[in-house]
């Protein structure tokens, strides 16, 4: 089978869930003996190590990789809210890379087409005028979703209100996106009711995130003191639970414990912010996401307004790393709290937690037994992309 992926993003470096959840599929399609073709858009804000990205990916596809400018212009934006279009979205046309698409298109002729998520929606039109193969829809998250739990979030009144236009925009777009393609493939099974509640006769193939259990392989420390969070700061919801976690619950912990500390890393992290912060190591940047992860005792997300499925929760159950998540961190996984990772959606339940496993109340290695084994089960990269190979032959 021949594929085309088609990305907002260079699946490159693999230090962030968003990009080990592009090229998990790449490098499994390729393994699994079909041809794949992968072109992206690639953000000059990422600053990507273009040329060692292109050497990584090319051992499993054709690469193409063409810059584009995401930033945020004001002016754009006000235009946007006037004309209730959607600038999130808008912000990632490109029209030499719409026109290197149809080149390419012309030229080869491919079984399949997957988009990674909404941002490619502006090229669909194209897309479909000149290929009459299956378009598939990737989706990582419900985007709108995201942007609603920001808005609910934020405390500037202005800023909500602005939020708010931002997450309506958005569910228009996404419903109207959802019929331009042939299936929808959302990560979760919350996340496909959501897409199903857009459009009920919406095609579906739910297709987890993937692990590559080779290379995260099982190594607990049988500790508890070295908590970390680890996610681009360059996406709101990490950076908003980021701040959350320093401002709110880690003075706590590091007053309490004097043995524990917290270990933050993240495209886009200042580090010079958190020099004065005790018993707190910043690292902007980590060539990989599981060096930095093995050393460590307990993965904390304790996001407020994701969506779609964090795939540094099933890295770090892989890893034998405790997780400690909210609610809405650990959505779409299916956990049993308390035998699969902790819950704590207040600082007081963080706090909580800490102490519980201080005085050894709570039995943190069969946590991480039975988490492991539940990816082992559930997240395999090889058979999760096995299911939707064989979804797409049955359907092109």
């Amino acid at each position: 089978m021949k594929i085309l992926q088609i990305s907002n993003r260079v699946p490159w470096p693999l230090n962030e869930g968003g990009t080990l959840g592009i090229y998990n599929y790449t490098r499994s399609f390729s393994e699994l003996g079909h041809q794949v073709t992968l072109y992206c858009l690639d953000g000059l804000k990422h600053n990507t190590p273009v040329a060692e990205a292109t050497k990584e990916l090319q051992k499993y596809a054709k690469v193409y990789i063409h810059p584009i400018n995401t930033d945020v212009v004001v002016g754009d934006a006000f235009k946007g809210l006037l004309k209730n279009e959607s600038y999130n979205v808008s912000r990632f046309y490109n029209a030499i890379f719409e026109e290197e698409i149809i080149s390419l298109l012309n030229q080869e002729k491919f079984d399949v087409i997957q988009l990674e998520g909404t941002f490619l929606g502006p090229y669909i039109e194209t897309i479909r005028s000149h290929f009459d193969g299956l378009i598939s829809l990737r989706m990582h998250n419900v985007e709108y979703e995201i942007w609603e739990r920001l808005a609910a979030n934020e405390k500037n009144p202005l800023k909500r209100l602005y939020l708010s236009r931002l997450a309506t925009q958005l569910k228009k777009y996404e419903k109207q996106l959802l019929a331009k393609v042939d299936v929808v493939v959302p990560v979760t099974e919350v996340d496909a009711a959501k897409f199903k509640a857009l459009k009920s006769d919406l095609k579906i193939f739910v297709s987890p995130a993937g692990i590559n259990l080779d290379e995260w392989q099982f190594a607990p420390t049988n500790n508890f003191t070295n908590w970390y969070h680890i996610g681009s700061m360059e996406w709101h919801a990490n950076k908003e639970a980021a701040e959350w976690f320093i401002t709110e619950i880690h003075p706590n912990l590091a007053a309490a414990f004097p043995a524990y500390k917290f270990h933050l890393a993240g495209k886009g992290l200042d580090k010079f912010n958190f020099e004065n912060i005790n018993q707190l190591n910043a690292t902007a940047f980590v060539p990989s996401a599981y060096s930095f992860v093995a050393p460590l005792d307990v993965c904390v997300v304790p996001l407020k307004s994701g969506s779609g499925i964090r795939v540094k929760i099933l890295e770090a159950m892989a890893a034998g790393k405790l997780v400690i998540s909210t609610t809405i961190g650990a959505q779409g996984i299916p956990y049993v709290k308390g035998e699969h990772l902790l819950i704590a959606d207040t600082a007081e339940e963080f706090t909580a937690a800490y102490t519980q496993l201080n005085n050894g109340s709570i039995d943190a290695t069969k946590i991480v037994n039975n988490a492991r084994k539940l990816i082992e089960d559930a997240y395999s990269t090889d058979a999760i992309t096995s299911q939707l190979v064989n979804y797409y032959s049955k359907n092109v």
